[in-house]
């Protein structure tokens, strides 16, 4: 049985990727049910294409300007958009304005590990420093690996800039 707990807006186990993500929720936290984060992401900021073999994922946009393509539909996404993407089919987001925030839920928890591979741990509840280069995405072993332990398939590059219709 879990219990219940509380985290403060700035609270959570914090690490950088190309932003920001504050933990709030992970597996052992609920007993697996969900697991929930709060990201903050420059302009840009795209995953690659992909699909979750395991988990449903839901997207909620706090602040900014974001383009959302689940399955073939590209879609506007202005704060205040609640977006679910349902497991196996393909997805991916772009932060349009200068950052974005976002409220992202794996239910079932258990893939956010995934994240805790691509990051290291934030030193500042800040945007980390520009490292001036462009993002290149997951490198052949790491999608492997995504595959085999996270039931993660990666299908195509981050969302370019041509992507938003």
């Amino acid at each position: 049985m879990t219990q219940p707990f509380v985290i403060p807006p700035d609270g959570g186990r914090a690490t950088w990727t190309d932003g920001l993500i504050l933990f709030k929720a992970v597996a052992r936290d609920t007993g697996g049910a969900l697991s929930v984060w709060e990201s903050l992401m420059p302009r840009g900021s795209s995953p690659p294409l992909h699909v979750h073999e395991r988990e449903d994922e839901a997207f909620y946009v706090l602040d900014g300007e974001m383009t959302f393509r689940v399955g073939d539909d590209h879609l506007p996404a202005p704060a205040g958009t609640f977006v679910w993407g349902p497991r196996d089919v393909a997805h991916q987001y772009r932060v349009e304005s200068s950052v974005a925030r976002l409220l992202t839920w794996f239910v079932p928890a258990g893939g956010e590990e995934l994240f805790f591979h691509m990051s290291r741990p934030a030193e500042a509840r800040t945007l980390p420093p520009a490292s001036g280069e462009p993002s290149t995405g997951p490198t052949a072993e790491q999608v492997a690996m995504f595959e085999q332990r996270y039931g993660q398939r990666v299908l195509g590059p981050p969302m370019g800039p041509s992507a938003t219709p």
